[in-house]
Formats: C-alpha cells, sequence, structure tokens
C-alpha cells in the first residue's frame, strides 16, 4: 500500500542528516508542524456537489467557503479584467487547471469583451465535468464535448495531461493562472525553479495570479523580480496573490520571516516529498542559527 503525503514527509525528514542539525526541541516543533499540515481533512469530500476532492493531496479542488465560481471571479479574474481589457488577443496559461471554472470564467467574460483567447491548460488528469449552474458551463461543456481541444473564430484550448514541469512551449503568454494545489501539499508547482519557467514564458508586462500567499512563494516572485501585489481574501483570512512582470521596482516583500525562503527543484523531477523536507529542514535549520527563547 503506498505511503501517505504524510508519511512520505515524515520519513524523508528523519532520514536527512540535515535534521540532526537542527537543535533538538526544534526537530520536536518540526514534525509536530509537518503533521499538522497534512492532518485529515476535516470536511466530508462528499458535502458539496459543486467541488471535488482529491485524496492524495487531501485537498477540495476549490474554496469550500466560497465554492468555485466565487473564488474564480474574486480571486482570477475580477482582479485581471481591468489589465486585460486594452488587449485584443490573450494568450492565457492555466497551471493545475482542476475543474476547469477559471479559464472557463476568464474565458467567458473576456468572449463578452469581443476578445480573442488562446487557453493551455496544464494538469495530471482529467475531472468530470460539474456544472455550476452558470453562463460559463456552456464553454466548460463544450471543452469536454471537443475532446480537449477547443479550436473556434475567437477561441482556442488546448489541454495537456502532463507534469507541468516538463511542458516546454514557444506561447509567449499574457496571464498565468495558477491554481494548483497548496504549495506545502504540492510543492512541484509551487518552486522558485518552476515559477522561472513561468516568468520565462511571461510576456514583459504579464500578469501571474493565484489564491495563495504563502510566503516561500512571495520570496520567489520577489527573487524573480516580480511586482508583488495582494488581492483582498473573500471567505478566507489571507489576500491572494498577483505578480507582474516589469521593470526593477522596490520590494514589498518581508524577507525577514525564516519561511520566507524559496522551495528548490533544481532537476525538475523531485518528488513531493523531497522538495517539501528540504525546504522545512532549511526553514528550521535558519531558525536554530537564530531562535531566542526569550524571543519566541
Amino acid at each position: 500500500m503506498e505511503k501517505s503525503l504524510k508519511e512520505q514527509v515524515l520519513t524523508t525528514l528523519r532520514t536527512d542528516n540535515r535534521f540532526y542539525n537542527i537543535k533538538e526541541h526544534l526537530r520536536d516543533v518540526l514534525l509536530k508542524e509537518v503533521s499538522n499540515i497534512y492532518k485529515p481533512n476535516i470536511h466530508s469530500p462528499h458535502t458539496n456537489q459543486t467541488n471535488l476532492y482529491d485524496e492524495y493531496y487531501n485537498e477540495f479542488y476549490h474554496s469550500i467557503t466560497t465554492g468555485p465560481l466565487e473564488e474564480a471571479y474574486s480571486k482570477f479574474v475580477n482582479p485581471v479584467l481591468g489589465f486585460l481589457k486594452e488587449k485584443s488577443v490573450i494568450n492565457v496559461l492555466d497551471i493545475g487547471s482542476g475543474m476547469f471554472v477559471n479559464s472557463g470564467v476568464l474565458a467567458y467574460e473576456l468572449l463578452k469583451l469581443n476578445k480573442t483567447i488562446n487557453i493551455v491548460s496544464i494538469d495530471k488528469k482529467l475531472p468530470p465535468f460539474i456544472a455550476l449552474n452558470h453562463a460559463s458551463d456552456e464553454i466548460r461543456y463544450l471543452l469536454y464535448e471537443s475532446n480537449f481541444s477547443v479550436k473556434s473564430s475567437r477561441l482556442t484550448w488546448q489541454v495537456i495531461l502532463k507534469d507541468a514541469r516538463t511542458i516546454k512551449t514557444n506561447t509567449m503568454f499574457d496571464i498565468i493562472l495558477h491554481d494548483g494545489f497548496s504549495p506545502y501539499k504540492n510543492p512541484s508547482l509551487w518552486t522558485l525553479d518552476f515559477l522561472y519557467i513561468l516568468y520565462k514564458s511571461l510576456k514583459q508586462e504579464g500578469i501571474w495570479i493565484s489564491y495563495t500567499s504563502n510566503k516561500s512563494v512571495q520570496s520567489s516572485l520577489n527573487f524573480l523580480n516580480f511586482k508583488i501585489d495582494f488581492v483582498e481574501p473573500v471567505g478566507r483570512k489571507r489576500p491572494s496573490m498577483m505578480a507582474f512582470k516589469t521593470a526593477k521596482h522596490k520590494s514589498n516583500i518581508d524577507l525577514q520571516n525564516p519561511y520566507a525562503i524559496p522551495m528548490r527543484d533544481i532537476t525538475l523531477s523531485a518528488d513531493e516529498d523531497k522538495i517539501i523536507s528540504d525546504y522545512f529542514i532549511r526553514v528550521y535549520i535558519l531558525k536554530s542559527k537564530y531562535y531566542s527563547p526569550s524571543k519566541d
């Protein structure tokens, strides 16, 4: 029987020699923190018929507080429409496409503005179609009916079923919708190395947008010289992020936090447990170096 992601991460941590360079009391804190990250989801995967649940990552595809549609509009579509309205042709890269709600809603809104849209969606597997009782359902259903390759006068949409790290494309994108599972569960899609690939695929002044405000992701975006803006939260306490590939600017990111270091995947082929274990060991080595009981 395959080990759970939690078991894999804890095993990898304990077999890494650097783990024992961390102060003993912090090793216990680290193991507890990691265990809490991967604790069972308290929400039943069967309670919401407009959402999907992934057993391996132990996460829903979309927010369980707002639902897929409100999340798509508030975190991915509404923040970017104003920046895209001057463009006539818009190239979209959809990472972790899941149920295709974000890209479907964006396509629906841009088609209403008479734009031409070219979408490339990348994920490892195809979910079943779920109707959301919204006008964008028709566009998503067309994708399923067209065997995941739509070609019309104002919409082309290609779905690629692969590990996003292996994809090579010559297309330059106006916007990247980044919606993988959360960084600590699905770190392979949030490393500095993968984000650099996305950076190179983005046009100058292009937009990267996601639901997360994870400190490690902030650090990587900052390292790549993205200009980061925060989007007001909906249905959660933390804001989401959008970032612009733009000229040099003053950073607005707190890099003093020990968690604000990039996750790494230099070969772009590392397993999830290896990436996240390496990250947390580096975080806790920093904590071990600067930790002061009187200030903690």
